[in-house]
């Protein structure tokens, strides 16, 4: 199984870093192939550009500069996430990641009528029950 697994911490040192190592060791001992999405190492950048967030309800999403993230994305059959909990929630460098590359047309289509948005292919109705 080809594995993503999501870095969204900047320590080095930090318990999600080790926990994260530790899952790519199972998972590669197991077998499966390992991709590894770093965000801080890779500085994503996680604020949606004006191009991104103008074509989020049209037609075709603005993919360009995430291009190489959304394709580590679909060419995922299994997603770990490794990030911290900061006031509450996970930290915004991962919730970028989410706005970017789990985009429309990647991750989900928007209804006609601006309804409930509909899974995409990585995440099929099937998997969803």
């Amino acid at each position: 199984m080809n594995c993503l697994v999501v870095i969204a911490h900047p320590s080095p040192k930090s318990l999600c870093r080790t926990l994260a190592e530790k899952a790519v060791d199972v998972l590669q001992t197991a077998g499966h192939e390992v991709v590894i999405e770093d965000l801080y190492r890779n500085e994503f950048a996680p604020a949606l550009t004006a191009a991104e967030r103008s074509s989020y309800y049209e037609r075709r999403y603005e993919t360009a500069a995430v291009r190489s993230e959304i394709e580590r994305l679909q060419s995922a059959e299994g997603l770990v996430l490794c990030f911290p909990t900061w006031w509450f929630g996970f930290p915004a460098i991962l919730k970028g990641w989410f706005d970017r590359a789990w985009a429309p047309g990647v991750a989900y289509d928007h209804a006609d009528d601006l309804g409930p948005i509909k899974p995409s292919c990585i995440v099929c109705e099937r998997c969803l029950l």
